[in-house]
């Protein structure tokens, strides 16, 4: 499902226009993006928690050109499932 498609299925679910879906969930998802720019967690009760965790510079192995390579340290984002989303998806 692409994010055009679940506009239209929240517009027609909640009987408002497509525009006014398209604009709640742009903001829903800036305020995220926000929060774990931050530096903060943000969770929801039943579908699960996203957060920040910081990955220190590391020496890899590039196959292809047979050398070692240099990763930079950088910030990923995780998901952790909650546990009734993951027994429901399971049933």
């Amino acid at each position: 499902m692409t994010k055009q498609e679940l506009c239209a299925e929240l517009a027609q679910k909640l009987d408002i226009t497509q525009k006014d879906t398209k604009l709640t969930m742009n903001a829903f998802l800036e305020e995220i993006v926000c929060v774990l720019e931050e530096g903060k967690t943000y969770s929801q009760t039943g579908f699960g928690s996203f957060k920040t965790v910081h990955v220190s510079e590391r020496i890899g192995f590039n196959p292809a050109a047979n050398q070692k390579m240099k990763y930079p340290k950088k910030i990923k984002m995780k998901f952790k499932i909650s546990s009734v989303f993951k027994k429901g998806i399971n049933e």
